[in-house]
């Protein structure tokens, strides 16, 4: 799997980040696991044409000490659908952008 991580986070932030995700994503039925959709400008045409799969998001999962924010745009509606697909360059940028954002505003060290 493809992923970005983030590692080395403090407990005190590592609480601070599950707060936050929990306030403001959709939790998966897995501890830990978030959604985080993807605006629909940013879908790719195969995305875009497949609505009812979607929507489509990316998974960024908690883990002891870090955040992992994994590439793979999955579709909430479809496991196995050519809809599902890593991360285009505008859509990782988007992605990375986030997470940045993200340690920014929660004032997080890595």
């Amino acid at each position: 799997m493809r992923s970005l991580l983030y590692d080395e986070i403090s407990p005190a932030d590592m609480r601070k980040l599950e707060e936050h995700l929990t306030a403001e994503l959709q939790a998966s039925a897995l501890p830990g696991v978030f959604w985080l959709h993807l605006p629909a400008e940013l879908l790719s045409p195969t995305q875009a044409e497949h609505e009812n799969c979607g929507p489509h998001r990316f998974a960024l999962v908690l883990e002891e000490d870090s955040l992992k924010l994994e590439l793979l745009v999955r579709a909430q509606g479809s496991l196995r659908c050519a809809c599902t697909d890593y991360a285009t360059g505008p859509q990782r940028e988007w992605l990375l952008n986030y997470a940045d954002g993200l340690m920014a505003e929660l004032k997080l060290l890595t």
